[in-house]
């Protein structure tokens, strides 16, 4: 067990970090204090264990214990700031062409501001030009995070964005006064690289703006 403990820490891992353990007891008559022992090393849940009794182990030892670590806790931090860092230097408008750094070569984009969703696929130029678009339209707008959860593979954020009514917007002409969009979206990844995202914007919100504004 502190071999166990050890090879844990050198990972950055503790023993609340195990799924599962196997023993293999040379003599079964040693189950209880080797009950005892493991026990003392959790304060918490335990992991799925499975004890087998074998008739020979290597070195003539009387005990073998194999352990499997999984952190997931770990990867979905990971994500998470992964996700912030691309919200913050590309999204934000501060530097579209970081793409690159943060979205794998393509990247499936669903689009759910309507009934129907739409999908298009994005490589990380495409990105970054749709964030020049932005900057077009709006201007050097304002861009905050206000949420953002991590869940498995899965990164949900949600962000306020203000900027100024510069280009034609759906058929309505600039006037240069503020507009606000207020947007969600998922992002899913894969080895440290947003692969895919479902997007929502709150459009009634951002067309009463518009009709406001004229």
């Amino acid at each position: 067990m502190k071999n166990i403990e050890s090879v844990l820490k050198e990972n950055d891992l503790q023993f609340s970090d195990l799924v599962k353990v196997t023993i293999y007891l040379k003599d079964m008559s040693n189950y209880q204090v080797t009950n005892e022992v493991y026990g003392s090393y959790f304060t918490g849940n335990y992991p799925a264990r499975v004890c087998i009794a074998v008739s020979e182990l290597p070195g003539k030892a009387n005990i073998e214990i194999e352990a499997v670590a999984l952190n997931d806790s770990k990867q979905m931090n990971t994500n998470k700031k992964i996700v912030q860092q691309f919200l913050e230097q590309v999204r934000s408008g501060e530097q579209p062409s970081n793409a690159l750094f943060f979205m794998a070569d393509t990247i499936l984009a669903h689009q759910m501001n309507a009934e129907e969703q739409t999908t298009v696929t994005r490589t990380p130029q495409n990105y970054s030009d749709h964030v020049h678009e932005f900057l077009k339209m709006y201007g050097a707008f304002s861009f905050k995070v206000t949420e953002l959860i991590a869940d498995d593979d899965k990164v949900y954020a949600r962000w306020e964005q203000t900027g100024k009514h510069l280009s034609e917007i759906d058929g309505h002409p600039a006037t240069g006064k503020p507009l606000t969009e207020i947007a969600s979206c998922v992002y899913r990844l894969e080895k440290g690289k947003i692969v895919e995202y479902w997007i929502q914007i709150d459009r009634f919100g951002f067309e009463k703006q518009l009709q406001q504004n004229k």
